[in-house]
């Protein structure tokens, strides 16, 4: 699981887009495109400004009715999985 106090940011290459129901992820640099669920979406819209993966939790728990552990492990997979292919950067 990842340190809660952690901060990341939404890579400045990255833009996120939403139409519909249709989310995705675009990294404009080398067109990587990636589709993203609307919780996923939520989530990382969430890390636009620098944000604690704590707040981001709260952030994610006000708008989703689910149990905080469950909400904890399922951000923090997100949140790695979004790392790893750079969408999100620590700082």
């Amino acid at each position: 699981m990842l340190d809660l106090a952690k901060k990341y940011q939404l890579n400045e290459k990255i833009v996120l887009r939403k139409i519909d129901s249709k989310c995705w992820a675009l990294n404009v640099e080398n067109g990587n495109q990636y589709r993203l669920n609307e919780v996923s979406y939520f989530m990382l819209d969430s890390f636009r400004e620098v944000s604690t993966v704590e707040t981001v939790i709260s952030i994610v728990g006000k708008e989703y009715a689910v149990d905080r552990d469950r909400l904890i492990a399922d951000c923090s997979m997100m949140i790695q999985t979004a790392v790893n292919k750079n969408i999100l950067k620590e700082v």
